[in-house]
């Protein structure tokens, strides 16, 4: 009794250390909870497309079995292939989407803060915007060529009005208490856009490229279907031939690079947002 009594620390540290635990436990088990529900569709989905693939009355040239597509991937990945024509997307597809960021964020900043900029280029940008970046593919080839300047150029149109839209209507949702009260202190223009309005604007921000890292790359593909190498003609080139195991290899190839880019840039928007 009397060791006990002398040492109330210890008793607490044991509870703090158990109470930690169970949170650690808790989070592990949370997360195997959330993989697992993942994981189960995708595992339904395979065997249902093994069923029908085996069993059911499709063409093998129309529906190969997952197995076939599997030996066809790791043919592809062994021969270099996929590292190839992934970096021939990557190579217009990082352009475009760079040029689009950089140009559409800049622009939704300067059409949201200022009055002159709005009333001159907002009507141009709303003009336009309803063309699909699609329906840019003949003046792409007429006037840029079969390359991959053309397809980047496709692909910046598509990111530039996520990112100028998504910025504006960021820049149009802050508190304009926090811009008078900017202002009233003294700060100048750039200064108030540069420590209010881009801080205020982030999350807005962020969502658009985020957005437009999706939507470039499902138009990489579109891009490169009119003579393009990259993805979207290797699969072409296959569904030309019939070769469905291809084809098949290649949209999962497609998918996975695109999770993987959403998971790191959600990682990256975690980080930087981490304050709210």
């Amino acid at each position: 009794m009397a060791e006990w009594v002398s040492n109330p620390q210890s008793a607490n540290t044991k509870q703090k250390n158990t109470a930690t635990e169970n949170v650690v436990t808790g989070g592990t088990r949370e997360k195997v909870v959330d993989w697992v529900l993942g994981a189960l569709p995708i595992a339904l989905l395979l065997g249902l497309w093994h069923l029908v693939a085996v069993f059911g009355d499709v063409p093998t040239y129309l529906l190969p079995a997952p197995l076939d597509v599997a030996e066809t991937f790791w043919e592809e990945l062994v021969g270099g292939n996929i590292a190839l024509h992934v970096q021939l997307s990557l190579s217009h597809y990082l352009l475009g989407l760079g040029a689009g960021i950089v140009l559409g964020v800049p622009l939704g900043l300067l059409v949201g803060s200022v009055s002159l900029a709005s009333k001159l280029l907002e009507p141009l940008v709303s003009l336009l915007r309803p063309i699909p970046p699609l329906a840019w593919i003949p003046f792409a080839i007429l006037v840029i060529g079969i390359n991959t300047q053309a397809a980047a150029f496709i692909i910046g149109l598509g990111a530039f009005y996520i990112n100028f839209y998504n910025t504006l209507a960021g820049v149009r949702s802050i508190d304009r208490k926090l811009v008078e009260a900017a202002r009233t202190l003294g700060d100048h223009p750039l200064g108030i856009i540069w420590r209010v309005v881009v801080p205020s604007a982030l999350p807005h921000i962020l969502t658009g490229i985020r957005i437009s890292i999706g939507q470039g790359w499902m138009t990489v593909v579109a891009a490169e279907m009119f003579g393009i190498r990259g993805l979207g003609q290797r699969l072409m080139d296959a569904a030309g031939l019939l070769a469905m195991e291809i084809v098949i290899t290649y949209m999962i190839v497609i998918g996975v690079i695109h999770l993987g880019m959403d998971l790191g840039f959600r990682w990256i928007e975690s980080y930087i947002l981490r304050w709210r």
